[in-house]
């Protein structure tokens, strides 16, 4: 199981504390019996010394053993915590106050002693303990002398096994007393941490909460509220959620903004469109009306100029329905796209073809430049097609009598190429040039002509380089043309 942030951090913290308060109770542990010891051993440092100078058996220096064994019980019994042993100069054990099956060991090492006897360390110094093979303990020292010669030692252990046993049992009791109180704090104290961590650590959470909560009851309308700025580079994880509860949120707002404005347009647009689509059809029901009236008496020339018109206005409301589909299915995204690699001025040339008889009309000048090109492009060649055609045609149609039209093709780099349409015709204001994209939209100084013209047409124009992923520029002069122009990726050949 993966544990949070906070889950870590708690964890983390809990341990780290868990094992200083060890350490300091330890600590404290060793540092309260080192000072013990280091008090009961400054305490009878001198209680060897005065018990072999009082002792007329250790003062004349010589002894009897069952006599100072004797003398060692009975001290023994006045001091139950002290333990007597008298040792030759080699360490040997001679004769002690302890019942003889505890004994662990016969000698004993003197360094302790003479260090002791001669002042040469610290206290507290620590001796061998006869009842234990490895344990040492605090203990009171001195020579003993016959004459100038050294006979031994009296070796007192300050804090014997009675002692002990004692002391820890009380100890234990007050150990169990002070671990239960330290215990007891600890957890205050970590809880009371750990809340304060928790209060700190959980506040950006609480603040992203409170920021959903009052979107919510906004109706999830940013701008009516000041909402949290987060850090987006936080390794935070709360500021990270923050941070992309915000960019969901612009987001939610920005869709918000784009149905509000496509619902304008799609109103604006049926609005437009039922109006186109009520005039052809006021006119076809007319005509057809007057066809079929059997009351009424019109000439051969006469019906077949109404058929003509009705002919005409049906050609026009088809155009106009497949324009609105064509619209439709590009901004619903439901195009298919083909790529494929082709030369572009002979696209250029096949849709010249096409419009020869319009520009033979007008006398219109078009041209390809260079006019020999052996440029490369991928894209779709269906929509590319359909986009010049439209550019094209609207040029034509914007075009006087005697003008030209140019179709240029410029290389920008290996990989991309530009290709311009411009020409000499009535141009568009500069108001305009932002508008000319959207749906319905005609120029103040549209030329006119005998055909009625759906307003689409550039709008198709831009939703289909856009799915080619180009985009399309336009720079006019008034009265003196236009030019549009759009990037295409070029294939090397």
């Amino acid at each position: 199981m993966r544990l949070s942030l906070y889950h870590r951090l708690s964890l983390s913290l809990l341990v780290v504390f868990i094992v200083i308060i060890s350490v300091f109770f330890v600590w404290a542990e060793h540092l309260e019996q080192k000072t013990r010891y280091e008090s009961e051993q400054n305490l009878h440092l001198s209680l060897a010394a005065n018990l072999a100078r009082d002792n007329p058996l250790l003062q004349e220096g010589a002894y009897d053993h069952q006599a100072l064994k004797n003398l060692f019980h009975t001290l023994m019994v006045l001091g139950p915590a002290f333990e007597f042993y008298f040792v030759d100069p080699n360490g040997v054990i001679l004769t002690h106050s302890i019942t003889p099956s505890l004994i662990k060991r016969d000698r004993i090492d003197l360094t302790p002693l003479i260090q002791l006897t001669q002042n040469q360390i610290s206290l507290p110094i620590y001796g061998d303990d006869p009842q234990h093979k490895s344990r040492k303990k605090i203990f009171s020292a001195a020579p003993v002398f016959s004459g100038s010669e050294l006979i031994g030692y009296l070796y007192v252990i300050v804090t014997g096994e009675r002692y002990e046993t004692a002391y820890n049992r009380v100890d234990s009791d007050r150990q169990a007393e002070l671990s239960m109180v330290m215990l007891v704090g600890a957890l205050v104290f970590l809880f009371i941490v750990m809340l304060g961590i928790f209060y700190y650590f959980t506040r950006p959470l609480r603040r992203l909460n409170h920021d959903m909560q009052l979107l919510k009851n906004a109706g999830f309308d940013k701008s009516a509220l000041a909402l949290t700025s987060w850090m987006p580079n936080s390794s935070n994880e709360v500021h990270q959620l923050g941070v992309a509860f915000e960019e969901m949120v612009n987001q939610i707002n920005e869709q918000f903004t784009q149905l509000q404005q496509s619902d304008v347009h799609r109103r604006a647009l049926l609005a437009d469109i039922s109006h186109d689509l009520r005039t052809p059809l006021s006119s076809l029901q007319g005509y057809i009306e007057m066809i079929a009236d059997k009351d009424t008496t019109i000439t051969a020339q006469t019906r077949e100029k109404y058929i003509n018109i009705v002919l005409k206005n049906t050609l026009q409301l088809k155009l106009l329905i497949d324009q609105i589909f064509e619209l439709t299915h590009l901004e619903g995204g439901q195009v298919t796209l083909n790529f494929e690699t082709f030369n572009l001025a002979e696209l250029l040339y096949d849709i010249m073809a096409k419009f020869s008889l319009q520009t033979h009309a007008k006398n219109i000048d078009i041209s390809v430049v260079p006019s020999s090109s052996y440029t490369q492009v991928r894209s779709d060649i269906a929509k590319l097609e359909r986009v010049i055609s439209n550019l094209l045609e609207n040029a034509i149609r914007h075009t006087r009598n005697n003008g030209k039209i140019v179709l240029i093709i410029e290389e920008i780099n290996h990989t991309q190429c530009k290709l311009i349409i411009s020409d000499n015709g009535t141009g568009i204001k500069a108001e305009e040039l932002s508008y000319i994209f959207d749906t319905r939209y005609r120029a103040s100084n549209a030329i006119q002509d005998n055909n009625k013209h759906t307003g689409l047409g550039l709008a198709i124009t831009k939703k289909l380089l856009e799915l080619l992923k180009s985009d399309i520029k336009v720079k006019s002069t008034l009265g003196e043309g236009t030019e549009f122009s759009f990037n295409l990726r070029r294939e090397s050949p």
